[in-house]
C-alpha cells in the first residue's frame, strides 16, 4: 500500500479538524493543522516550501511532535467551511508565493449541508474532500 499523501489544513474547529483527519486516512495524511489566520500565514508558506522546522502551533497533525527530519511537506491545503473568503485568498497567495505547486482545496458549508449533514460532520467532510483531493492531486 502506498503512503498517504500529506496535506495541511486551516480551519477554526479543532474537533472537526481532528475528526476529518482520522477519516482521510489511509489515503491522505493531514500533517499540519492551523486554527488561526496568524498561524496559517506564518506556518504554512514555510512548511509548504519544505522548511521542516515548522511545527504546528496547534499541536495537531501528524507532524506535531516529530523531529524535523521525519516531518512531511504537504501537497495541498484544505480550508474549512468557516474560513472567510479573504482569509482563504491571503493564505493561498502567501503559500503559493513560496510553493507554487501547492493546491488549495475548499469545502464550503453549503456543500456539507447539501450532502446531508446538519453541521461539521467529519464523515461527510472527509467524503467530499477525498473526491476533491483525488481530482486535484490525481490520486
Amino acid at each position: 500500500m502506498a503512503s498517504p499523501i500529506p496535506i495541511c489544513s486551516y480551519g477554526n474547529n479543532s474537533q472537526a479538524a481532528q475528526g476529518v483527519r482520522a477519516k482521510l486516512l489511509p489515503d491522505y495524511d493531514v500533517a499540519h493543522i492551523c486554527l488561526s489566520l496568524g498561524a496559517a500565514e506564518s506556518e504554512l508558506p514555510a512548511l509548504c516550501a519544505g522548511e521542516l522546522t515548522t511545527e504546528p502551533s496547534s499541536g495537531l497533525g501528524s507532524n506535531a511532535g516529530l523531529p524535523a527530519a521525519d516531518r512531511k511537506v504537504p501537497r495541498a491545503i484544505v480550508f474549512g467551511g468557516g474560513v472567510p473568503d479573504d482569509e482563504v485568498d491571503r493564505v493561498t497567495k502567501a503559500v503559493q508565493a513560496r510553493a507554487p505547486g501547492i493546491k488549495p482545496i475548499r469545502i464550503q458549508r453549503q456543500e456539507v449541508l447539501a450532502a446531508g449533514a446538519e453541521g461539521p460532520n467529519p464523515d461527510v467532510i472527509a467524503k467530499l474532500l477525498k473526491e476533491k483531493l483525488a481530482a486535484i492531486l490525481g490520486n
